[in-house]
């Protein structure tokens, strides 16, 4: 359960995150640039994702068991677990902004 939580955390901290990253980026015109480059553009905000999870450090998917040989494995596969939490970040904050109601 705390994993769960910790990892919704880590899905708001991602948006704040992005956003920052996207408005720095956009104030001094990389932004554009960026969004153009075939792969990266696309997958932008996964590798904000893994970027954010190589500078906390800190290894969520550990609870479940899960470990890898390298470090960069595990930035990598935390930051693609929070980034892949996003819509369940939404959801809940929807869900407790209805009142809890269904």
């Amino acid at each position: 359960m705390y994993t769960l939580g910790a990892l919704l955390l880590a899905a708001v901290l991602l948006g704040a995150v992005t956003t920052v990253v996207d408005s720095v980026l956009g104030t001094i015109g990389l932004s554009a640039i960026i969004k153009k480059i075939p792969i990266i553009g696309s997958n932008w905000n996964l590798l904000v994702a893994i970027g954010m999870m190589a500078v906390i450090d800190i290894n969520l998917i550990s609870a479940w068991g899960l470990g890898m040989t390298d470090k960069w494995m595990v930035y990598v596969a935390n930051g693609a677990i929070v980034y892949g939490m996003v819509p369940l970040k939404d959801a809940v904050v929807s869900m407790v902004g209805k009142g809890l109601r269904a």
